[in-house]
């Protein structure tokens, strides 16, 4: 076997050393015919770049966490942010994800040489005539594609990363690529494989394997969606390097691309949104907004009773921290009485909502509460409750900038989670998104330009579908429609920041959250109450909100009676008064009151070393522009030489 495939699955330490022993490589021997003209042994080796995603710094924490997921005009970190999550970090780096040879750079890195490794073995000694080796083929060539763009999406320009190391210096010190040379290849790719693999539904068909359609492996469906998002990305504004060379300058809110080739990418998403729905029709959305992160949630892995398309898949129960991380929020004193939140399990929620975000949902729409968790569950003295005393478990309600999301929960699991993993699988895109991606091509994103593919699906109508799920009535298909909606349906699922970068409105719409945000700050001196003068909020908001709960024996370990918020008075724009029936502070018609606006007599926004931002203190708009990228870090760029830091970092 040749030596490049003994170093890839020695780990990632060697990754960084810069040895090029590592690299030589010997002639093709009998071994590597055996492993790749084997459809059984090649599926071993595809698994060796699904454990990759596990890694701690990989898919199990680091991807698919907080780090990339930072301040957004939807989401933020909660109290006393640290660098990655307000756009602060230097070359030098979070010591969280910058360890030796243990950094999301190595990991990605060592994905990608392992998929390169097994394109190159099925091309070279394959039968790609044979269905299943087809299938291992296409689910390759998919990995790689979504592995690069992972890594494109995380620091711009990279190096050509689709050969496996042949022991020269250039694969071993690779240098940076123009972006556009990855992001054709990626479609390349994608396209490629969605004629070697079959729709999610033939799955089991072609490999044995795969005993139900599942959304743990890799499908038709899902190259022809990260095709889509690609095409989007590259036909839509970036910055970039004025040239890909140490030292350059750069440019904000440019084209990746000249007018003809967006007209062709925007054709391309539409081509590719609308063989997905071929594929799998409209039962793939399925009716209710919650079912989609209850099925996520519950570790429902079937694919014709789920949304998403592919989920990076965890264990139960063994690796992964999504839920851990990125959920609703569960006090410690619910250990034990929450379903399936043991006495040793954790909940390190960090995402809540920037409270413009809140405020920005139309009335009656049903995603509000599935995206943003009322209250944290709490199991303590809860006398308020009418007909309660004694503990009990309950929600208890947020502050304002504390409000956590809440797509993510632990009482909708299907196993107890027992330590920091839960093993809830990551979704990756879901058809919601590949509906409105068909919408958004269809009237020309902000491309400035029209593809001149006929609308054969009605980008409207689809349009309308998501929000008709969410409660929503019709409403005209613009772009500035389409990014609201957008903020509505993917709050919280990787794709936010994304979206803002690639429409060119990035420091624009954080800072206008930013703003927002100091509309919470202040308090009026003579009543100590929020004080909303001079703000959009004034005469439109209580100072007050006010809860009413509803007994619940489902969310409890032992099926005893536990009090979920159930109506929520306001938190809706225009509720500025008090509930109907809510009398006085004697007769409260089974409302409680809750003062959500500050802690201790601070506003509540004001809390915690960053107080609550989505940006650095001080930041400028340009000095935001140039940070939307990660820098390359000191621990990677001293293993090679050839890589160098652009964006001023």
């Amino acid at each position: 076997m040749k030596k490049y495939i003994s170093y890839i699955l020695m780990g990632v330490a060697v990754i960084c050393t810069g040895c090029e022993q590592f690299f030589s490589t010997d002639s093709p021997s009998s071994m590597d015919a055996a492993v790749f003209a084997s459809p059984e042994q090649t599926e071993q080796t595809i698994a060796g770049i699904y454990a990759v995603l596990a890694e701690q710094n990989a898919y199990r924490s680091r991807l698919a966490g907080p780090w990339v997921m930072p301040g957004t005009d939807c989401e933020m970190f909660t109290t006393n942010a640290p660098d990655y999550a307000i756009y602060t970090m230097t070359h030098v780096g979070n010591v969280d994800i910058t360890s030796p040879s243990k950094h999301p750079w190595s990991y990605l890195s060592v994905a990608i040489e392992r998929s390169n490794v097994v394109i190159d073995g099925i091309e070279h000694f394959g039968d790609t005539t044979n269905v299943t080796m087809r299938y291992l083929y296409g689910e390759a060539l998919t990995l790689r594609a979504w592995l690069n763009y992972e890594t494109l999406k995380l620091w711009g320009d990279i190096p050509y990363m689709f050969t496996p190391m042949d022991g020269s210096d250039e694969s071993i010190f690779p240098h940076k690529v123009d972006r556009n040379l990855v992001f054709d290849k990626i479609r390349v790719d994608l396209k490629h494989a969605a004629q070697l693999m079959p729709n999610a539904a033939e799955c089991p068909s072609v490999c044995s394997s795969i005993t139900a359609p599942t959304v743990q492996r890799m499908n038709r469906e899902f190259a022809l969606a990260l095709l889509a998002r690609v095409d989007l990305v590259y036909a839509g504004k970036a910055i970039r390097p004025d040239r890909i060379e140490q030292g350059s300058g750069y440019k904000t809110k440019v084209f990746n691309v000249g007018p003809e080739k967006r007209v062709e990418l925007l054709n391309e998403t539409m081509w590719a949104c609308e063989e997905v729905i071929k594929a799998d029709g409209y039962s793939k959305l399925l009716p209710e907004f919650a079912d989609v992160f209850k099925a996520i949630s519950g570790s429902v892995v079937e694919y014709n009773k789920t949304e998403t398309l592919w989920e990076i898949p965890f264990a139960d129960g063994v690796r992964g921290q999504f839920m851990n991380r990125c959920g609703a929020y569960a006090n410690s004193s619910a250990k034990g009485h929450l379903k399936h939140f043991s006495s040793s399990a954790k909940s390190n929620a960090k995402i809540v909502v920037p409270p413009a975000y809140l405020f920005s949902f139309e009335q009656g729409d049903k995603r509000k509460w599935v995206t943003v968790s009322p209250g944290e569950w709490n199991f303590d003295d809860k006398s308020k409750i009418e007909g309660t005393s004694g503990k009990v478990l309950y929600q208890k309600p947020e502050k304002i900038v504390k409000m956590y999301l809440g797509k993510f929960r632990h009482e909708w699991m299907a196993f107890d989670m027992t330590s920091d993993d839960d093993g809830v699988n990551v979704p990756e895109i879901r058809f919601a998104d590949v509906l409105l991606m068909y919408a958004e091509a269809a009237i020309g994103s902000v491309c400035e330009v029209t593809p001149t593919r006929t609308d054969n699906l009605g980008a409207q109508s689809l349009f309308d579908k998501v929000r008709a799920r969410a409660g929503l009535t019709s409403k005209p298909l613009t772009m500035e429609n389409l990014m609201q909606e957008r903020a509505w349906e993917f709050a919280g699922e990787f794709i936010r920041k994304y979206d803002l970068m690639r429409w060119g409105v990035f420091s624009e719409r954080l800072f206008d959250a930013q703003d927002d945000i100091e509309n919470f700050t202040h308090l009026n001196a003579e009543t100590g109450e929020i004080d909303f003068s001079g703000t959009p909020y004034d005469g439109k908001l209580s100072t007050s909100i006010y809860v009413k709960y509803a007994e619940d024996n489902t969310v409890s370990q032992d099926g005893s009676t536990a009090y979920r918020i159930d109506r929520i008075y306001g938190l809706q724009l225009g509720e500025n008064d008090v509930p109907e029936g809510y009398v006085s502070s004697d007769d409260t018609g089974g409302w409680v009151k809750i003062d959500a606006y500050k802690t201790e007599g601070v506003p509540a926004a004001n809390i915690g070393v960053n107080g609550n931002r989505v940006f650095g203190v001080g930041m400028t708009k340009d000095e935001l522009e140039a940070r939307q990228y990660w820098p390359i870090f000191d621990v990677i760029t001293s293993a090679n030489h050839n890589l160098y830091n652009d964006y001023g970092y």
